[in-house]
């Protein structure tokens, strides 16, 4: 199979919205922009940024991006984008219609979710190098392949979409740190202190029940809350938290032995079993594999290709 030739970036032009598509992918690169002016819209939007320095105003709220950086902007959203001058500008922009998003979902998985919680936590993620590789992968494959006529690249595009907005989901919930969500605006006052407490406990054994006392509520209405609010059973929440964390720190050189007792798993048996059911690897095998020291480190410059 040939080689892909990698995307070539275009300058900046105005684009009108997108109409009666499911999606559409932008790859830019410019010197001299200032500003790019307020807009909003009805799809989601997905800013992902190469190269170069911005302030990102959504709803009023300055995000300062820096390379590897992602921005999610819901529907309806007020955005605009001041730039700072000195390195070439370059981004990749993502426009996805909604009811295309839900038509690739699954009755058990919502891809819309990262962008649900971006209305809560404002949309800006840092990822760590491997999600930031991972993006920047799955975006230059999807330009290619909305570029292409080939056989196949109707699902070849669906698959990158699909795998983009799962692991951003998965990266957004449960590798960032928890108080992303407990400091957001969200409408329930439960969910914050849910999120609060999970914050405050995770190195500890914790039961949806043991929550629910602490609120002075029910069990069965703060899961029904929860669930509602994070479109993910509560009990879920906690145990892929824990995970997500535990491979981060195992990533780091943390021995098995001692993530195992920083967040309470119980014994390694059942902490292996529910680590290869996420993952689909062992603990030990993600070790084997896991980068040389210095390599997950975030560096502010360009990305490369």
């Amino acid at each position: 199979m040939p080689a892909k030739e990698k995307p070539i970036p275009l300058p900046y032009h105005h684009k009108p919205p997108m109409r009666f598509k499911n999606f559409e992918i932008h790859y830019n690169s410019d010197q001299d922009l200032t500003h790019i002016q307020s807009n909003q819209h009805d799809y989601y939007e997905f800013f992902f940024l190469i190269s170069g320095a911005i302030d990102f105003f959504v709803e009023g709220h300055k995000h300062s991006l820096l390379p590897g950086d992602v921005l999610l902007i819901a529907p309806r959203q007020e955005h605009h984008s001041v730039i700072v001058r000195g390195t070439p500008y370059e981004r990749y922009v993502l426009w996805l219609d909604p009811g295309y998003v839900s038509a690739l979902s699954s009755p058990s998985t919502n891809l819309s979710l990262a962008f649900q919680k971006s209305l809560a936590s404002n949309g800006h993620i840092t990822p760590d190098a491997e999600m930031r590789d991972l993006v920047h992968r799955l975006l230059e494959s999807l330009l290619i392949a909305s570029q292409s006529k080939g056989y196949g690249t109707d699902l070849l595009i669906s698959a990158y979409i699909v795998e983009l907005l799962v692991a951003l989901a998965q990266f957004h919930l449960f590798s960032q740190p928890i108080d992303t969500f407990s400091s957001a605006p969200m409408t329930k006052p439960i969910v914050k202190n849910t999120l609060n407490y999970i914050n405050e406990h995770i190195y500890e054994s914790i039961s949806v029940q043991e929550i629910a006392n602490a609120l002075f509520v029910s069990r069965s209405y703060l899961s029904k809350v929860f669930s509602e609010e994070m479109n993910i059973p509560l009990h879920q929440f906690i145990s892929k938290k824990k995970l997500f964390l535990a491979k981060q720190d195992l990533v780091a050189g943390t021995s098995l032995k001692d993530v195992v007792t920083k967040y309470n798993f119980g014994d390694y048996s059942s902490f292996f079993r529910a680590f290869k059911q996420e993952f689909g690897q062992s603990p030990k095998q993600l070790q084997t594999g896991r980068q040389t020291p210095g390599t997950n480190e975030r560096k502010h410059t360009q990305l490369s290709h």
